[in-house]
C-alpha cells in the first residue's frame, strides 16, 4: 500500500489512527510503514517528531510501533472505520488476501462500524464463514461472494475521495439493504 498517497492530506492524529487500524487489522505491514517513513524523512526538511520516532522504532524495536502509535494518541478520538473497510475490499478483489484473513479483520471491525446494519453483516458473514470453512471450497464460493459484496460498498471510501463521503453515508443504508439477506 503506497502510504505516502494515503495518507497525505490527515492530521497527525488521523494518520496515527489509520496507520493503528491499518497494522491491527494486517492491511499495512511494517516494510510499508518504514517505506513510508523514509520516503517522508528524505522529502520533508523538518520532518515531525512522530516520524522520527517511527522511524528510530522501525530500526531498533519494530514489535513496539504498535504499542507506540497506541501511546501517541489514544483511541479516545475515533474516525470512521469505512476506509479500512475499503483497504479489505481491495485486499480481496486484488486477491492479497484470504478469505478468512480478510473475515478476521472484518471481524475486530464489528465495534468500530457506524451502523447496526453493519454489524449485522459482519456477524452473519462471520457466521457463515464458520459454517463452511470445514466444508468442501466450493461451500466457501458464496460466502466469498457474500464477503466482496458487502466491502464493495465501501470501495469509494478512499481518502482521496472524502469529500464524497457525506454522500457515501447517506447511500450506503440503500447499497447494504440491496444486498442478498
Amino acid at each position: 500500500m503506497d502510504l505516502e498517497t494515503e495518507f497525505r492530506e490527515l492530521s497527525a492524529a488521523e494518520t496515527v489512527f489509520y496507520l493503528r487500524l491499518g497494522l491491527q487489522l494486517e492491511v499495512i505491514s511494517l516494510p510499508d510503514v518504514s517505506d513510508w517513513v523514509d520516503a517522508v524523512l528524505l522529502r520533508d526538511e523538518a520532518p515531525e517528531t512522530l516520524l522520527v520516532e517511527l522511524y528510530v522504532l522501525l530500526r531498533t524495536n519494530r514489535q513496539q510501533v504498535l504499542g507506540y502509535l497506541s501511546q501517541l494518541f489514544p483511541a479516545t478520538e475515533r474516525y470512521t472505520v469505512r476506509p479500512a473497510l475499503a483497504w479489505l475490499q481491495q485486499q480481496l478483489a486484488n486477491n492479497t488476501g484470504a478469505l478468512g484473513q480478510v473475515l478476521r479483520a472484518l471481524y475486530r471491525l464489528r465495534l468500530l462500524v457506524s451502523s447496526e446494519v453493519e454489524v449485522g453483516w459482519i456477524y452473519g458473514l462471520a457466521a457463515d464463514y464458520e459454517r463452511s470453512a470445514p466444508g468442501p471450497s466450493e461451500s466457501l464460493q458464496e460466502v466469498y461472494l457474500d464477503t466482496a459484496a458487502f466491502l464493495a460498498c465501501y470501495q469509494d471510501y478512499t481518502f482521496a475521495n472524502r469529500s464524497q463521503w457525506l454522500y457515501l453515508d447517506a447511500v450506503l443504508e440503500q447499497r447494504l439493504a440491496s444486498l442478498r439477506p
